[in-house]
């Protein structure tokens, strides 16, 4: 038998300010500092021993700078890949301090605050399909309360 799957958790936060949502431009792949940047939401994967809601407040603030509190879940979206399988939460997010400070991941080349209208005008730009459907579903208004998501910390 072989080892057993672990599974892949990632999340996003959707922070809204004066009519305009947060995006960053970071590159893909991380690594590569010649890499194709793109469009995304701030998020990344969930690290273990770590709830999906503490993982979104810290990835919004390593690429945003931005000190934010999830208050509602968007949705939940699985992936299903030739040689993994992904679970991705979004979060709508409150920011908890307007003073930005310093981005700490070496990916994010720069945050936007952006209307709706530009973020779909610059759908060739999104990381991926699912980065769009995410941005739609954001602006459709899908909204789950977090009391969907019940995280038991024992640790």
């Amino acid at each position: 038998m072989g080892e057993r799957f672990k599974g892949l958790f990632a999340v996003g936060g959707f922070v809204e300010k004066d009519g305009k949502l947060l995006v960053i431009r970071e590159r893909i792949p991380h690594d590569d500092p010649n890499a194709k940047i793109v469009l995304s939401q701030p998020g990344g994967h969930v690290e273990p021993v770590e709830l999906f809601s503490e993982a979104v407040v810290r990835e919004v603030m390593e690429e945003t700078g931005y000190k934010v509190k999830p208050v509602e879940i968007i949705s939940i979206y699985q992936s299903v890949y030739q040689a993994r399988s992904a679970v991705f939460t979004s979060f709508v997010c409150e920011i908890t301090n307007d003073v930005q400070q310093e981005i700490e991941a070496p990916e994010v080349v720069e945050t936007l605050w952006l209307t709706e209208e530009e973020i779909m005008a610059r759908t060739p730009e999104h990381r991926s399909e699912n980065t769009t459907k995410r941005f739609t579903d954001y602006f459709e208004g899908k909204r789950l309360a977090m009391e969907t998501l019940t995280e038991v910390d024992r640790r």
